[in-house]
């Protein structure tokens, strides 16, 4: 590092931290105008009483940039919409502002803004009584409820020296969903967590292919009966056919910040894009699927309403969730205990919940942390359904890591 590198070092290095932000406020151009405007009025006293014209001026530029942007933010109404109720983390949606300015003379210098979605955008100028349509195109970064906290309509115009804003209306909100990946097989169960349905399983039942033949059963119908067979063993056999039925799956999230790295690329995200995954591939092969997570439980049930259902408490799973333990101990969550749970944790997430007792119904998804972004953790070695290493295996685990993916259910 040469001379200059360490003069510009040593001229930007902030020695007394505590206290910057008590001279930031210093620096704002109000008040240095009011500075300049009080050092006028004492050379006023002092010096000459022409210094009072230049102190006059100060503040009157002081009062026009003050009063001008509060009085147009008070004469002007902004909407926001969204152009659809939903859409997917990463994919574009077109957004809609409507600005109404009451005021009989024009407008200028307005944006829109949402400090949580880190986004501004600059309005044309408006005429008085009339109003003005502005349209741009919304990138979500991750699933969530947007907008996160009310957006504003505000302008530092004419001199910039203060912004005044006021909250904007939003007549229509956006739900981001969590991104989704191609799934495999639902796993299957050794219980009788199934229901009838219109999905073909390889199990006995009184529809669809002939899987094997049987001796006849008072109350089988005749026409099931193998009227060959039961002539060769001269005896009534009959066939056994396939059985329609729906798989039973209750998803469960551990989502406790405190066992997860956290953002967009950290183990809680990538966790609810798992089960987001899994809830809307199984659901599309017509399993029953339910969803568990703290205080939220929805019950498994079928279709396309279930999928809008769960992935839009997906996307509410909120910054504060209670343990694991507190999700597995919920008297809701026993009673579907017979169907095959998977359960989405770290591993420091199962390091905190006694082993289960539910058999092999319940199938565990760990994801290491220290392929999430925790240095402190080692790599984990521990054995489960489903082992995720990292985000970047994510997509290939999910359709060929599972042992039903790779032999078939």
């Amino acid at each position: 590092m040469n001379l200059a590198d360490r003069l510009r070092a040593f001229a930007n290095h902030d020695f007394l931290p505590r206290y910057s932000h008590r001279v930031r406020v210093g620096q704002s151009p109000l008040v240095i105008i009011l500075l300049a405007s009080a050092v006028a009025v004492l050379a006023g006293l002092v010096v000459h009483p022409r210094v009072f014209a230049l102190a006059g001026g100060l503040l009157a530029v002081a009062g026009a940039g003050v009063c001008w942007p509060w009085l147009t933010c008070r004469g002007v109404r902004a909407t926001v919409a969204f152009d659809r109720p939903r859409a997917v983390e990463g994919c574009e949606t077109g957004v809609t502002a409507t600005v109404t300015n009451h005021l009989p003379w024009p407008a200028w210098g307005l944006s829109i803004r949402d400090s949580k979605a880190g986004h501004a955008v600059r309005l044309p100028r408006i005429s008085g009584r009339a109003k003005s349509v502005c349209r741009w195109v919304f990138l979500p970064p991750m699933r969530g409820e947007y907008p996160i906290e009310q957006p504003t309509v505000g302008t530092g115009f004419p001199f910039g020296l203060q912004e005044s804003k006021r909250a904007a209306d939003v007549s229509t909100r956006l739900i981001v969903w969590p991104r989704t990946f191609p799934v495999g097989p639902v796993p299957a169960s050794d219980g009788a967590d199934v229901v009838e349905g219109n999905v073909t399983r390889n199990k006995v039942g009184s529809t669809g292919d002939v899987l094997g033949v049987r001796p006849y059963r008072r109350g089988d119908s005749p026409r099931r009966i193998h009227w060959v067979q039961s002539a060769r063993h001269d005896r009534l056999i009959v066939c056994e056919l396939q059985s329609n039925s729906r798989p039973v799956v209750l998803l469960t999230l551990d989502a406790d910040p405190s066992v997860h790295t956290l953002g967009p690329d950290g183990s809680r995200e990538w966790s609810i894009r798992i089960i987001a995954s899994l809830a809307k591939g199984w659901l599309e092969a017509g399993a029953q699927v339910g969803f568990a997570c703290g205080s939220v439980y929805l019950p498994p049930q079928a279709g396309a309403v279930q999928a809008t259902r769960l992935l839009d408490a997906l996307a509410r799973v909120e910054d504060t969730v209670p343990p694991l333990a507190a999700t597995l101990a919920d008297s809701r969550v026993k009673a579907d205990a017979a169907g095959v749970q998977i359960v989405v944790t770290t591993d420091a997430g199962q390091d905190r919940v006694v082993p289960n007792s539910s058999g092999s119904a319940r199938r565990w998804v760990i994801l290491d942390r220290a392929g999430f972004g925790d240095s402190s953790r080692r790599h984990s070695s521990r054995r489960a359904w489903l082992n995720v290493p990292s985000a970047e295996s994510v997509p290939h685990l999910l359709r060929h890591g599972t042992a039903e993916a790779s032999h078939g259910s």
